[in-house]
């Protein structure tokens, strides 16, 4: 099977929630570290506009946002499973409630000071032009409050002697909840909201225990190579599962996929998948070859192009 290869750096917390996955699958993955500011030249190359971290390349595939990398990795190695409790639709939940945390913790961050360089506050702006990084210290403490709250959800959950969110086995929702908490732990503030509870620093020590697989590095030229010399995984023909009528645009029709989250880049292509939960573009470069781009429904608007 071609090897998984993560678009990241360390540093990244989603990119964290995918190195997990590696780890709970037991899987082998090449490393591609990339620049944390623009410029991505290698990065851009493959994903044809979409900036943020992680993306996680399967050969000329190349899947942006970490729903659909949990999919596509569901799919292609189903045991063990990412989804432990057998309710898909509750752990999508939990997913989605424990990543409010995220931006709470970003604010929290930029609010205290002394974390994030000039440079990362400098491309941060450029992808929120209307937002004042500057006033982010006046709200820090309502937003200690909020993550208060979320951290008491997780540490409820965890009351009844589960070793996981759902349960005795980890799951989506673990890693999920798992990587905005060990952002928030960087700060003072942030660190001594979760030592005050009982049960959640033992469950983040679990989930940290759970690993990141077997990882190689790679540099990204490489990377870029494997992408030209494989071709996209074959796709469903228009008349078989693709096809979304609510959006009434057809499959082979030239789209721009907009992630709703203003600064992270839209993508052009041809339409290959438009279905329930799945977007993707095919796209051609020079250096990379044709490439079929990924992308979850949930957050992400496809128009015609032009």
């Amino acid at each position: 099977m071609t090897d998984l290869i993560l678009h990241h750096y360390d540093m990244s917390p989603y990119a964290e929630k995918v190195r997990l996955m590696f780890g709970l699958k037991g899987l082998a993955w090449r490393s591609v570290q990339i620049p944390i500011v623009m410029p991505k030249p290698d990065l851009i190359e493959l994903t044809g506009g979409y900036r943020r971290t992680p993306t996680l390349q399967i050969g000329a595939d190349i899947y942006c946002d970490t729903k659909i990398c949990a999919r596509a990795l569901e799919v292609r190695y189903p045991d063990p499973t990412l989804f432990p409790a057998g309710d898909d639709a509750a752990t999508w939940g939990l997913c989605r409630q424990a990543e409010t945390s995220f931006m709470m913790v970003v604010t929290v961050m930029m609010g205290s000071g002394g974390v994030f360089d000039e440079a990362f506050m400098e491309d941060r702006k450029k992808m929120a032009p209307g937002v004042d990084f500057s006033r982010a210290g006046l709200i820090v403490p309502a937003k200690l409050s909020q993550l208060r709250a979320n951290l008491d959800l997780f540490e409820r959950q965890l009351r009844d002697g589960r070793r996981f969110v759902q349960g005795d086995a980890p799951g989506i929702a673990d890693l999920a909840g798992y990587h905005p908490i060990m952002m928030l732990g960087v700060t003072p503030a942030g660190k001594k909201l979760i030592d005050a509870l009982e049960h959640v620093p033992a469950w983040m020590a679990r989930v940290a225990a759970i690993g990141h697989g077997s990882r190689s590095e790679l540099d990204a030229a490489e990377a870029v190579a494997i992408a030209r010399d494989a071709e996209p995984a074959s796709i469903a023909q228009p008349g078989d599962a693709s096809g979304d009528d609510a959006d009434r645009i057809e499959l082979g029709e030239n789209v721009i996929v907009m992630p709703e989250e203003v600064g992270s880049g839209a993508v052009a292509g041809e339409l290959v998948i438009n279905d329930v939960h799945e977007i993707a573009v095919r796209r051609h470069t020079e250096r990379a070859g044709e490439l079929v781009v990924h992308f979850p429904r949930e957050e992400y608007l496809v128009v015609r192009a032009g």
